[in-house]
């Protein structure tokens, strides 16, 4: 799927979750309102000019929406949002309810976004909210602009250049992969792949002579069908050679299946939301505590209206025996959970938590909270900054935790950049930005086997950073920007990613 990096005005960022929604009938008389103002939103915006866009927020935004759009929503980020989509042209206007309305627009620039969602309140309707994203095709593309060094780099279907990886590099539809190092010294390759009428989740286990096993397939029903690398399962490894991975699937359950004896048999999958509403829940995170229990947070709106993201809370379950005790989170906060960045679970030797996600507060900031604690005794949010990015919208940049610190990407400057914070009081470090030479296009995510090290996706070439003597270096760069995952085994850094439905991978020597 190919995104826009920027963010945009008045809220309008990326939406990285594909969604189904249902149609609700209307008034005939609030859905004319509805359809006049969606096209007057179009005309505003293809005239080109910030200050006819402010206007028509003004005029026909509600007086919360306007309250929390600020001077860096109005101009410089539009013109950015104009340079990527263009004019605008309406294909499709879908009212859902009288709260909520889809449009599928053309745009002049090709392959841009071309989906918006728009959150209404009142009658006559007036904008509350909308969110922005294209929705994943059948032949996905990734965020950056080819490279011939890259593409023959990774063409798929040689051995020489993939080692034990080949069985998987010719086959198509392979995304969200995902290397990790086990306790045991073997490889666990994780994968998504589409079958004729579902998507599937695979594992194979790197065996004693170098060679993968026969792909187990852990997921009986099919998984959602968007295919960003932002909502890709999760993966962690347990004591005593246990994994567990979790998912979302086709009807939007969050599912965990657990392993043992290092990936080679797996549980029937459980259910880790304990409610039946169709919820569009996404992007759970799993860890494990040294008992050996497994715990997942993740994303649920199952208070919003069918097929929003957002209000959203973040739940938390924990697996122990075969059972699944779930708690909400954020139960007892009124403002939102970014309902599309994903969170994130860590577990230290002591079983300590550490549960960061992007939370909003009562003014419209939406930065990184914690939760910390132990299994039974975790707290309420707390944030890891001072307030940064006020926005109506989610920007599909989850956090992590590192080096003692959080480590996220922001654009409340207009420009993707890569924060560092400890301290809740003090405003973060800038590791990295966008600029001339470098585009920052992934979350950072961590380096499996090499925990100290953090992987940051960038255009034209990725890098991997860590912290030396209290500051932040990049000790490998120049690597190929379509790498999503990677690990360290036997001296050398092993990277993957996919494209168009291909497995990538390269070997270096570190």
């Amino acid at each position: 799927m190919k995104l826009i990096r920027k963010t945009a005005l008045a809220g309008m960022v990326l939406m990285l979750v594909l969604f189904t929604p249902s149609v609700f009938s209307a008034n005939e008389d609030q859905q004319g309102a509805i359809e006049q103002l969606i096209h007057q939103f179009v005309e505003a915006f293809n005239s080109s000019d910030p200050d006819t866009m402010a206007a028509f927020y003004r005029q026909s935004a509600s007086t919360d929406f306007n309250e929390r759009r600020t001077e860096q929503e109005d101009r410089a980020l539009h013109q950015q949002i104009l340079e990527m989509l263009g004019n605008l042209t309406i294909q499709e206007l879908e009212i859902q309810d009288s709260e909520n309305a889809k449009l599928t627009v053309l745009t002049s620039v090709t392959g841009s976004v071309n989906q918006f969602r728009f959150k209404l309140v009142g009658k006559p309707a007036k904008i509350d909210g909308f969110s922005v994203g294209m929705p994943p095709t059948e032949e996905e593309e990734e965020l950056y602009t080819d490279h011939q060094a890259d593409v023959e780099h990774a063409m798929p279907g040689d051995a020489a250049q993939h080692g034990p990886f080949g069985f998987l590099t010719s086959a198509k539809g392979v995304y969200q992969s995902q290397i990790l190092l086990q306790s045991d010294g073997s490889l666990l390759l994780v994968w998504v792949q589409k079958g004729l009428y579902d998507l599937d989740l695979f594992v194979a286990r790197q065996q004693q002579d170098g060679e993968f096993s026969h792909p187990l397939r852990i997921n009986q029903r099919g998984l959602n069908r968007y295919t960003g690398d932002e909502a890709r399962p999760s993966v962690a490894l347990g004591p005593d050679g246990a994994v567990a991975v979790a998912w979302t699937a086709a009807n939007q359950d969050i599912m965990i299946a657990v392993g043992s004896n290092y990936a080679t048999q797996f549980d029937a999958p459980l259910k880790l939301n304990q409610d039946d509403s169709r919820a569009f829940r996404t992007m759970p995170s799993v860890s494990f505590s040294p008992d050996g229990a497994a715990h997942a947070v993740w994303l649920d709106p199952r208070q919003a209206p069918e097929g929003m993201e957002e209000p959203s809370d973040l739940y938390y379950a924990i697996v122990k025996n075969g059972s699944v005790t779930e708690t909400n989170l954020t139960a007892r906060q009124e403002p939102t959970v970014c309902g599309c960045c994903r969170p994130y679970i860590a577990i230290d030797e002591e079983g300590v938590f550490d549960i960061l996600f992007r939370n909003e507060d009562s003014n419209g900031y939406r930065d990184i909270s914690r939760i910390s604690g132990t299994s039974g005794t975790l707290g309420e949010p707390q944030p890891t900054s001072p307030p940064i990015w006020k926005l109506n919208a989610c920007p599909s940049a989850g956090p992590i935790a590192s080096q003692g610190g959080t480590l996220w990407k922001d654009a409340s400057t207009g420009d993707w950049r890569m924060l560092w914070s400890t301290d809740a009081e003090t405003a973060p470090s800038e590791l990295f930005s966008d600029r001339d030479d470098l585009d920052l296009i992934r979350s950072p995510r961590k380096v499996s086997g090499r925990d100290n090290w953090v992987l940051i996706g960038a255009q034209p070439h990725s890098m991997i950073a860590t912290l030396v003597d209290d500051s932040w270096k990049i000790i490998h760069d120049n690597l190929p920007p379509w790498a999503s995952s990677a690990t360290v085994k036997d001296d050398k850094l092993i990277l993957m990613g996919n494209r168009r439905g291909l497995l990538l991978t390269s070997i270096q020597p570190l």
